[in-house]
């Protein structure tokens, strides 16, 4: 064993419920991806996936103000000078390598979680014949083009982001991608930090039964074609015409 290794020691930095979130939103928002051209059973399969991206939002707002102490907002929220200082410190030999998000990251979290929730609510309010969201047309709304448009600068976020944390894991030889699995970060007995402090069981709970209260709620609701479509029909009846 060398003396690096005996020197380093683990830190807890990100929570299950954190970690859990990140790859799990990674995951519908490339199904959504995948099925956003397609028609029939597959279509169904995207909007599903976009309102369980809305209980996951739902949970991470929550998560933001009463989770773990890495998972809140307030450790990873930056001003314009940290984020200044923290491009040119990237610049170094040696950048200094952060706990949890450092203040590109942090800037990065608020942007996907805007995007992507913006992304959902245009896909709810969009849709054609035989494949609309839950609430197309309603009060005369219909976002397919927004709808399209935000998805595509998602795309463009997530590509940054993957960059960033390659440049960020390079530079500073800090393994985020692997913290973000297991949970710890590696650090050298000289380096500052301490294991994250948990959050309580009741404010999990409060996240959870937010979320699904939300995506359920949403999967639940028929489609726009289906409800105009009843709308329809209960006018033709009580005209007469049938």
């Amino acid at each position: 064993m060398t003396a690096s290794e005996t020197t380093e020691r683990r830190v807890h930095v990100w929570d299950l419920p954190t970690r859990l979130f990140h790859w799990s939103l990674l995951a519908l928002v490339l199904v959504a991806w995948f099925t956003g051209e397609e028609e029939g059973a597959l279509a169904l399969i995207h909007r599903y996936a976009g309102e369980a991206i809305a209980g996951l939002i739902v949970f991470r707002v929550i998560w933001g103000f009463a989770g773990g102490e890495r998972a809140r907002f307030a450790d990873f929220a930056a001003g314009p000078s940290a984020i200044i200082a923290h491009v040119s410190d990237l610049f170094s030999r040696q950048p200094k390598r952060h706990l949890g998000h450092n203040p590109l990251g942090g800037v990065a979290v608020f942007l996907l979680l805007a995007i992507v929730a913006s992304v959902v609510i245009t896909g709810l309010f969009s849709g054609d014949e035989g494949n609309a969201g839950p609430f197309a047309g309603l009060w005369g709304l219909e976002l397919s083009d927004a709808h399209e448009v935000l998805f595509r600068v998602l795309q463009g976020l997530v590509i940054i982001h993957v960059l960033g944390v390659l440049v960020e894991s390079l530079k500073a030889k800090d393994a985020l991608v692997p913290a973000m699995i297991t949970g710890s970060k590696r650090r050298r007995a000289d380096e500052p930090g301490a294991d994250a402090k948990r959050a309580g069981m009741i404010a999990l709970i409060v996240a959870l039964a937010a979320g699904i209260a939300i995506s359920f709620a949403l999967m639940t609701q028929p489609s726009a074609n289906v409800r105009v479509g009843s709308e329809i029909d209960a006018r033709h009846f009580e005209s007469g015409d049938h």
